[in-house]
């Protein structure tokens, strides 16, 4: 997984800047149906939204990066005569009249060729090293092949492995140079398979997708709908989009004598609000039974049904 990818640094900073200005500016109730006589509006549970959303984003990388991984990176070398016309006694060393002629071939999760390169005169395989630091200032290192020509060397495979795959890559390396030190040798095949990486890779694609879908699911959604034909207000509450816990309320318009924001103090300082009704006999019906933050959006309710409520 290549976090510098271009492609997956646009994706990130788009789906950031989109949840920033979701977050600053998102609403938390949507206004359904707003006539003289008809007021429905949902509550939404914009915080949960947003975790859940943040969190989804990690799925983004790892299906993106499993989707773009190449599972299987195969070598095939074949050691071929140079001239077949050459007469037997002019061939002092079996050494000196072949050469090796390979392939690098990766292939897609269903085994087709994705890509295929000719390596003529290679001389050799190697262990490159990079170095990175993280956040704490501590160093690790990361590992990739590079195949050695007379002319150039290039990367076995494009993406480093951590140092779990150190010795795995060590024995394809090993494999490679005693092919090329054994003139006796006629084929070598050796492969580097990441499926299980990659498998790894879509797990975790999976467990964040639903872990994401989970906590926005379990946000409570509060629809209102006050009707001055019906004389009524009708509260339900609902998560998962209305599939599970699903509840009903009703109470009659005249019963409504005020409705306000409540606070109540934070556990970690300051202030958490909800909007209540006050009814006739004295009895306060909370519109959410949590307390969250956001008193202008909480005022912004309050206006909204004394608007409507007011009105002839």
């Amino acid at each position: 997984m290549d976090s510098k990818d271009p492609l997956l640094q646009a994706v990130l900073l788009i789906t950031n800047l989109w949840l920033y200005w979701y977050f600053i500016r998102g609403k938390t109730i949507k206004v359904d149906e707003q006539t003289q006589d008809k007021l429905n509006f949902t509550i939404q549970p914009k915080f949960l939204r947003f975790i859940g959303l943040f969190i989804g984003q990690i799925a983004i990388i790892c299906l993106y990066s499993s989707l773009i991984a190449t599972p299987i990176t195969q070598l095939n070398c074949d050691r071929v005569p140079e001239n077949i016309d050459i007469p037997i006694i002019a061939k002092s060393t079996e050494q000196k009249t072949s050469s090796v002629i390979c392939k690098l071939v990766e292939f897609d999760w269903f085994s087709h060729e994705k890509s295929q390169k000719h390596i003529s005169e290679l001389i050799g395989a190697n262990l490159e090293k990079q170095s990175e630091t993280d956040s704490d200032g501590k160093i690790y290192y990361k590992y990739r092949i590079q195949l050695i020509t007379n002319t150039e060397s290039f990367p076995f495979a494009q993406a480093y492995r951590d140092r779990f795959s150190h010795e795995q890559l060590k024995s394809i390396i090993s494999q490679i140079n005693n092919f090329l030190a054994q003139p006796l040798e006629k084929k070598l095949l050796v492969q580097k398979d990441d499926r299980s990486l990659i498998y790894f890779l879509v797990e975790i694609t999976v467990f964040f997708s639903l872990l994401a879908l989970i906590i926005i699911g379990a946000g409570l959604f509060i629809s209102c709908n006050l009707n001055k034909e019906a004389n009524s207000l009708i509260l339900s509450s609902y998560r998962w989009f209305g599939i599970f816990g699903k509840s009903f309320s009703q109470y009659s318009l005249n019963e409504i004598v005020n409705i306000k924001v409540e606070s109540s103090d934070a556990d970690e300082g300051g202030f958490t609000y909800r909007v209540i009704l006050i009814l006739e006999s004295g009895e306060s019906v909370p519109l959410s039974h949590v307390y969250s933050s956001g008193f202008e959006e909480k005022q912004q309710i309050v206006n909204i049904v004394k608007s409507f409520l007011s009105q002839k």
